[in-house]
């Protein structure tokens, strides 16, 4: 079954790779994710997210530019097997011509420092999706961890208190200009919510669950669930363990195929089947996984059949959903 992941921290483990002196293949590696599996998968489409951790000491903006470059770079190595997503009618192409699409995305604004200018020459770049922020405040608004709230982890209060800052506000009528996708992965309830009012196309939460099911800040409550249904907005279930189970120590914390098929079942309940895609968060995310790699999607179909989805209904998770979205909005 063709599938479409809306994200993935490859690069950022690339990136890490090569400036350690020990590059690392994408065609063939021991990471979450590599061209080979993706083949053998049947992608249709994976989002590459250029990751900046603002707690490392190295400047964010050279971060995404070198993240940035090396997925310019596996684009005219790989040519013949993959080719980018720029356009709607790209989606198209690359299908007809027999090659995985590559869509350039960001995790963490904070690496355009505040600055419009370096969000155009991020679309110019090939960037089509962004996340407000990653774990860390930026110039553009505040995330979903509170300080003292319990880490990043378990338990994590949300933030109800700070969201978008007024270049936040900007940002996002830009982003919604050039059909650059605002993410709300990441970002603070209030955000979210700031989000909503401010916002005038639809949205994605690129790698977020069911706070119902797994009360981590990092996922979506019900109302937000409601919310982005009625916007026409999509969501990627994330593979994560944390944001899918529910055990009181994070250490108990597993992810199985079972848990990503009940999440899916709840955004269904509350949202419909439209607004829901994958969002794997491979390359970034470890511990007790039962999907290892972009290898063991076929455990997450067998899932869903076994949770009661139709065939119609987990072609429309894999990759249908995906296709439409962008296709209207990008």
């Amino acid at each position: 079954m063709k599938v479409w992941d809306l994200h993935c921290d490859t690069l950022s483990e690339l990136r890490y790779a090569e400036n350690a002196g020990a590059p690392i293949s994408f065609e063939h590696n021991d990471l979450q994710l590599d061209l080979t599996r993706l083949q053998k998968g049947d992608y249709m489409l994976q989002c590459m997210a250029a990751f900046i951790n603002l707690s490392r000491p190295d400047d964010p903006l050279v971060t995404a530019l070198e993240e940035i470059d090396i997925f310019h770079r596996l684009l005219a190595q790989y040519a013949d097997r993959v080719a980018p997503v720029y356009t709607a009618a790209d989606i198209d192409k690359n299908a007809a011509d027999g090659k995985i699409s590559l869509m350039l995305t960001v995790e963490e604004a904070g690496c355009c420092k505040g600055s419009i200018g370096v969000l155009r020459q991020l679309y110019q770049l090939g960037v089509r999706m962004m996340s407000l922020t990653w774990n860390h405040e930026n110039e553009i608004a505040y995330p979903n961890v509170v300080p003292g709230s319990g880490g990043l982890i378990w338990p994590c209060l949300p933030n109800t208190e700070t969201g978008l800052k007024p270049c936040g506000e900007e940002f996002v009528a830009e982003m919604e200009r050039l059909h650059m996708m605002v993410d709300v992965s990441h970002l603070s309830d209030k955000g979210f919510w700031d989000v909503v009012r401010c916002s005038t196309r639809p949205f994605v939460a690129s790698h977020s669950n069911c706070r119902a099911l797994a009360p981590h800040c990092r996922n979506l409550t019900d109302e937000m669930i409601k919310v982005m249904a009625q916007r026409g907005c999509l969501v990627g279930l994330n593979y994560c363990a944390g944001f899918l189970d529910n055990q009181p120590d994070p250490e108990q914390c597993k992810s199985r195929v079972s848990m990503v098929a009940a999440h899916a079942a709840y955004f269904k309940k509350l949202g419909g089947i439209e607004m829901i895609a994958l969002g794997s968060d491979f390359d970034g995310i470890d511990g007790d996984l039962e999907m290892k790699s972009v290898a063991d999607l076929p455990l997450l179909e067998q899932a869903l059949r076994a949770h009661g989805f139709h065939e119609s209904e987990i072609e429309a998770i894999f990759h249908k959903n995906a296709i439409r979205f962008f296709q209207q909005n990008l």
